[in-house]
């Protein structure tokens, strides 16, 4: 009897703690289980922020300098880091190249890397402000494991947004730490940023700017023609051939770009056909949420000059019914193979909204009139072409100590058979005279010599140029700059930022050719970037066309009037340097 009793017990035990689990297991579950029955204020909403590609860039090593032939990932040419070569290549590009550069907060990288044994070495992203100084140093471990054969890498570098500064400048570097051996190629780089979802404080004064250079699929529908192609920038574009007609699109509300209804949409995007009488289409279309059509606009290469097996860029802008227009309508963009002939599109870029008018008078040129073929140039009048000078490859080693405080003076002082000019500098009294060498193509110091400024100033005349088209800060030289036998004026000002203008001098007066620009470069070291620049014009290369010695430095000086700098400072992402320019003939 008494086991019986025991046994009861037992069971009537075994079911309360039975009970007891059951119990605990509901209400553990009703407590990570969110109650969606009740009120839907509850519910958390969703992060209204979400990161969005910005731009990306890939680097091969196959058209840069310093590369090397023994290995490859793709092509013929990588990266090689040895004993002797600490850093690798500096990849290296202004913050405010980025679009939408002051959303930036992450920078993505994916590399190939090989490496016969472990290495100790670290691939680094530096930022440094405009005045050079760190504000960001973050090394990710170089991890090749696969002992020989090529493995993919990839990092992601946070930004906090007090780093995305105009001024700033990103460099990526690898650093052998160890000094050893290993190969790195096939580097993409992509920007990313924040996008606003939602509810926004857009101010519709202001634009919203998109970019979608295809090297992925954010934001966009219909990618199943992106491939790896021909492309304008990375290795990603929409192969439009075999009779494709539409492209990727890209869908928005106007909530999600503005808040408030929009006016004008902008957008351009590069298009390479691959055949004769390409006729492709920038659309924009706008539905209202019953899906009915309520705008739609085109603009075509119908019309437009565009060259086989060459990138050329279409800009549109639409003027929208703003009246007819809600928060919830859908605009979609969209490229439009009309014609349905071969082609490749990349890098489609997107503006939602209006810029207001600078104050003072408004503007009264349509910047794609441009490219429709509509726009008729006024004489002197904005916009002008730009006009290159093309860095030359000549050894300017001995003009190492140059700066543009000295003076400078360009003239054939030899007279001998290659009839070219010699560089005259000149310093305390004392003239160096410097003579190209076609042979070696180098400039080498052939004489030093008391010589008063004065007297070689009097031998070189000056241009006699009108007081009333050039302004008393300007700085103007004289020469054959296209090698055609027709003098044209180089005028320089520097008083609010670089502007250097070609000048021709006709019967009727000056008039404006173009604007100056430079090019064939390393990096970003263009001319123009720099604080203090000194240039001298001369035939000192060609005896048949004038070419530009172009001093550039930046000066450290408290308060610098850009006519004398006491103390220059030599930036690592932007040395100062010297270098022969001249326009290349057609």
């Amino acid at each position: 009897m008494e086991q019986n009793n025991l046994g009861r017990r037992i069971i009537i035990l075994f079911i309360i703690v039975a009970l007891g689990f059951v119990g605990s297991y509901y209400f553990l579950k009703r407590k990570t289980t969110p109650d969606i029955s009740g009120d839907k204020k509850n519910i958390e909403k969703n992060d209204s922020v979400a990161t969005v590609s910005l731009f990306t860039e890939t680097h091969d090593f196959e058209n840069e300098a310093g590369t090397s032939t023994d290995k490859a990932a793709s092509g013929s040419k990588s990266l090689k880091l040895s004993p002797e070569v600490e850093y690798g290549l500096n990849i290296t590009k202004l913050i405010k190249d980025i679009p939408n550069y002051q959303n930036l907060r992450q920078i993505n990288v994916e590399l190939k890397c090989l490496a016969t044994k472990k290495i100790e070495a670290l691939y680094v992203l530096a930022i440094d402000d405009a005045a050079g100084k760190n504000i960001l140093w973050d090394g990710k471990p170089l991890v090749c494991d696969k002992n020989g054969s090529w493995c993919t890498l990839d990092f992601s570098y946070e930004i906090k947004p007090e780093v995305a500064k105009s001024g700033s400048i990103i460099k990526l570097y690898p650093w052998n730490k160890a000094k050893e051996t290993f190969y790195i190629d096939d580097i993409s780089v992509q920007y990313r940023g924040i996008e606003n979802r939602g509810e926004t404080n857009i101010n519709q004064n202001a634009t919203t700017n998109f970019f979608y250079d295809f090297e992925t699929p954010d934001g966009l529908t219909g990618t199943e023609l992106i491939k790896q192609t021909t492309a304008h920038s990375g290795k990603m574009a929409c192969d439009l051939t075999g009779g494709k007609e539409y492209g990727p699109i890209v869908s928005k509300t106007v909530s999600q770009v503005s808040s408030s209804v929009l006016k004008k949409v902008s957008a351009s995007v590069w298009v390479y056909p691959l055949t004769d009488k390409t006729n492709a289409v920038l659309t924009t279309g706008i539905t209202n949420t019953k899906g009915e059509n309520i705008f739609w606009g085109g603009k075509g290469t119908e019309n437009m000059v565009c060259p086989k097996n060459k990138w050329t860029k279409i800009n549109a802008a639409f003027i929208l019914p703003s009246d007819k227009l809600s928060l919830d309508d859908k605009i979609n963009v969209n490229i439009w193979n009309k014609g349905r002939t071969d082609l490749i599109i990349d890098d489609l870029e997107i503006v939602y909204g209006e810029n207001l008018d600078r104050k003072g008078e408004k503007s009264t040129i349509d910047g794609n009139s441009i490219y429709e073929n509509k726009f008729v140039s006024q004489k002197n009048k904005p916009p002008f072409k730009t006009i290159y000078f093309n860095k030359q490859t000549i050894n300017c080693s001995s003009f190492a100590d140059f700066t543009p405080n000295e003076m400078y003076v360009a003239l054939d002082f030899l007279h001998d058979k290659n009839k070219l000019e010699q560089l005259i500098h000149i310093k305390d009294g004392i003239a160096e005279i410097y003579a190209y060498l076609p042979e070696s193509k180098e400039f080498k110091k052939i004489s030093v010599r008391p010589m008063s400024a004065d007297s070689l100033l009097k031998s070189k005349k000056e241009p006699d140029n009108d007081k009333s088209f050039f302004t008393p800060t300007d700085v103007t030289y004289n020469g054959d700059y296209f090698g055609d036998n027709n003098n044209e004026i180089l005028k320089y000002n520097s008083d609010w930022r670089f502007d250097m203008k070609l000048i021709e001098h006709k019967a009727d007066g000056f008039n404006i050719i173009g604007n100056v620009d430079f090019k064939g470069y390393s990096n970003d070291y263009n001319p123009k970037y720099y604080e203090f620049t000194k240039i001298i014009s001369g035939r000192f290369i060609n005896a048949n066309q004038s070419s530009l010695i172009v001093i550039s430095c930046n000066c450290a000086d408290p308060v610098f009037p850009r006519t004398k700098c006491e103390h220059f400072k030599n930036i690592a992402t932007l040395p100062n340097s010297v270098g022969v320019y001249s326009i290349e003939k057609k």
